[in-house]
């Protein structure tokens, strides 16, 4: 049932990446899920040069739903929307994009008895991303990552 999914995404992912390369716009990533009874295909998009704004968002949808509504064989919600500020990481790309941001990373396996970390990201280079938490500076690979996330500060309102 994964593979299915795993290979739903990648169909919605080939319907999306053209129409997002034409509006110069990035994506961030696909969910495709059900949650309390109904079906969700949620496409998250950024622009790396500004804010993605509502106009962006309807116009991605009504140039890919039709495409995707022939994908899927049951009714769903196709939502667009930006990541948000705690934007998840997921590319390698995105790691080396946000060099120096706090971010919360959840392992696969534990490191120094935890699976979860929050702190600077310091670099990602060799599959590898340097973070600082405390002070102390780990090592995680890439490939241990079930999770990560950017930290937005709310005290700096």
């Amino acid at each position: 049932m994964k593979e299915i999914f795993e290979e739903t995404i990648i169909k919605i992912e080939n319907i999306v990446l053209p129409v997002l390369k034409e509006m110069d716009l990035e994506l961030v990533d696909i969910e495709y899920l059900q949650e309390g009874g109904y079906w969700y295909v949620r496409i998250y998009i950024e622009k790396l040069d500004g804010d993605v704004s509502l106009d962006d968002c309807a116009k991605v949808s009504m140039t890919v739903e039709d495409d995707i509504d022939k994908l899927i064989d049951k009714k769903f919600f196709l939502e667009i929307s930006s990541p948000g500020v705690e934007r998840p990481l997921k590319k390698e790309k995105d790691f080396v994009r946000f060099t120096g941001s706090k971010v919360k990373i959840s392992l696969k396996h534990k490191i120094d008895e935890k699976k979860n970390f929050e702190g600077i990201l310091l670099k990602f280079e060799n599959d590898m991303l340097f973070l600082s938490v405390d002070n102390i500076e780990l090592e995680i690979p890439f490939k241990e990552v079930r999770k990560a996330n950017l930290v937005y500060d709310f005290k700096d309102i």
